[in-house]
């Protein structure tokens, strides 16, 4: 019986295993991602990427003594250099699939008349490019619907990739496009840092919330914001804590906790040596209660502006308290 779509396909915990594939053209194939998994001499000969379908979890990969912890999402890309190998490769989470597309560069030639010798991709973790993934997820469905659209569609999808990924990933592309967070993962982050600021807010509560490794979503950050977690999440605090301190009806004690601060000297210092200025000069400076004008949610987003300018001393990116 045919199967008319990915979510038909079943789950495996046999990495090995091929759920779906097609022939002729660009190799394009559907894996499983395992709940428990692991993989050893994963060795890919050719450029390819992976993009999930459905599964959610952790997986690591080690080559030499070098190991990488990843998070794996939906509609997350996976650029694979050829020649990559990776020594053991693990899973853990829930069960998924994904779609691998290959490049040999006998069929770069022959889909680009050759124009395009080969696809040299740079092997990046953790990528997010709608259109590259909307593309990959078209093909698969097709392949398991049993090509309805005929190989043009499918050499449309296969060309339309190898333009995105020569200009946007490849080794060749240009270094100055910087990756971001998307738009929506940008308004996830600002509305967690909006309401759970005045708690233990680490990296690796934040990364979580975009499905992200803590590495990876650091450097994605400090690209979007310009500013690491922990800067952003001290501004927050900071602009909090001059609006409570300015309506002079708490404690500075009370208005330090409720902040995320230690205690009101740790309120005190940081305020000091970021904004120049002490709770009690500015209480002083503010004899009478200031109504609080509530923060637009978006307010800090970088498209919007920042509440603080970030400090200049260097901040352990480890943890965002």
């Amino acid at each position: 019986m045919l199967l008319r779509s990915l979510h038909g396909l079943a789950p495996s915990n046999d990495p090995h295993c091929v759920l779906a594939s097609s022939e002729p053209g660009l190799p394009v194939a559907v894996v499983p991602i395992p709940a428990s998994g692991t993989l050893t001499n994963d060795f890919h000969a050719t450029p390819r990427i992976f993009v999930a379908h459905a599964g959610l979890g952790r997986r690591s990969y080690r080559r030499g003594l070098r190991s990488l912890e990843l998070q794996t999402a939906p509609r997350m890309i996976e650029v694979v250099e050829a020649g990559l190998l990776f020594e053991r490769v693990e899973w853990s989470g829930s069960a998924g699939r994904c779609v691998q597309i290959q490049f040999p560069d006998a069929e770069v030639q022959a889909m680009t008349e050759g124009e395009l010798q080969a696809l040299r991709l740079r092997t990046r973790h953790e990528v997010f490019d709608e259109r590259v993934s909307s593309l990959a997820l078209q093909a698969a469905e097709e392949v398991v619907s049993g090509m309805p659209s005929g190989m043009l569609f499918m050499r449309g999808i296969g060309l339309a990739l190898l333009g995105l990924l020569s200009s946007c990933h490849s080794e060749h592309a240009p270094t100055t496009r910087c990756r971001k967070l998307t738009p929506e993962q940008t308004r996830r982050i600002c509305e967690l840092v909006r309401t759970e600021f005045g708690r233990q807010l680490t990296i690796e509560r934040m990364a979580s919330e975009l499905h992200l490794s803590p590495y990876h979503f650091a450097r994605l950050f400090r690209t979007t914001f310009e500013m690491t977690p922990h800067e952003y999440v001290q501004c927050a605090r900071l602009d909090a804590a001059v609006r409570g301190v300015g309506r002079g009806d708490r404690s500075l004690g009370e208005i330090a906790l409720t902040c995320g601060f230690a205690s009101a000297s740790h309120m005190t210092a940081t305020m000091r040596r970021q904004l120049g200025f002490t709770p009690r000069a500015l209480r002083q400076a503010s004899p009478r209660p200031q109504p609080v004008v509530q923060p637009d949610p978006g307010a800090p987003c970088p498209d919007d502006g920042k509440a603080l300018a970030p400090t200049e001393q260097a901040f352990d990116d480890s943890a965002a308290n």
